[in-house]
């Protein structure tokens, strides 16, 4: 490697964008950094299973619903990236 390049991982690159994204969306910080760990993890299992390290998951079909509707422990998506990254957001005392 050059003196002149930067080696840099890509994952905390994904968590600030995706955080970043999510605040512009009206999330909080605390669960807008959640969604941005969240895009790097679900960024991380899709190059995984395209190299054959992973098996996909079975997709499960689910409602939006509002987030006075929900219950506890209750798992919603979220979809960032115009509709081509759903994210689970399982309802918590603290939040999402």
């Amino acid at each position: 490697m050059s003196p002149n390049k930067i080696k840099i991982n890509r994952a905390p690159v994904m968590v600030l964008w995706g955080a970043i994204v999510a605040e512009q969306l009206g999330y909080n910080t605390d669960t807008a950094l959640t969604l941005g760990k969240t895009v790097a993890g679900l960024n991380a299992q899709s190059k995984g299973q395209r190299l054959g390290i992973y098996e996909p998951g079975e997709e499960k079909e689910t409602e939006a619903i509002g987030e006075k509707d929900r219950t506890p422990g209750e798992v919603t998506y979220v979809d960032l990236l115009g509709g081509q990254s759903r994210l689970p957001t399982p309802k918590t005392a603290c939040g999402l």
